[in-house]
């Protein structure tokens, strides 16, 4: 029963950036077929981080974990500012296209690269990766489909000011994270 919690706590920790950023997505209202795209592209990278950080294995896995964290809150901070500047420009021609390859990249990366330090604790948390890597496919998908539905209401309910709070509420948890990661040491 212990066993199945580790998982399910895996699960969220990992997940909680994607609903962030899935919900800033979201207040943009993509279409359906665009956010399948999404939750298959989050749910990937998800896992092919965990498998690639269990791979690399746990010796050089604490300083490439530590590396691999910064650069992810870097880029979620950056996404997060692109949008508090497209929020608020009013002359803003260029937009963050996620759906784009680069920009599905980029996204995907940005959420993921925290799987890649969970990926070099497994070996310690002794848990069965089959299990594992299915919740992590589902709830990762299921965060994105909720982050993107939710982003999507507060879109259409508040306009343009969703898009500046969605911006914010990136750059905040980079921080807050980048903080937690700081007082931690």
């Amino acid at each position: 029963m212990t066993e199945a919690f580790a998982i399910a706590g895996v699960a969220l920790a990992v997940g909680i950036d994607v609903l962030a950023l899935s919900t800033a997505i979201g207040v943009k209202g993509p279409p359906w077929r665009q956010r399948i795209v999404l939750g298959a592209a989050f749910s990937a990278a998800e896992i092919a981080m965990l498998i690639a950080g269990l791979t690399i294995g746990a010796g050089v896995g604490h300083v490439l974990g530590t590396i691999a964290q910064w650069i992810g809150l870097a880029v979620l901070a950056g996404i997060g500012a692109w949008m508090l500047y497209e929020g608020f420009s009013q002359t803003c021609t260029l937009e963050f296209d996620v759906v784009s390859p680069g920009g599905l990249m980029l996204a995907a990366l940005s959420i993921s690269l925290d799987s890649l330090g969970v990926g070099f604790a497994l070996p310690l948390l002794r848990l069965p990766l089959i299990p594992l890597v299915v919740t992590v496919a589902v709830s990762t998908t299921g965060f994105t489909l909720a982050g993107l539905a939710f982003g999507a209401l507060a879109g259409r309910l508040f306009e343009k000011n969703a898009e500046r709070a969605a911006g914010i509420v990136l750059v905040a948890i980079a921080l807050l994270f980048a903080v937690k990661d700081v007082t931690a040491r």
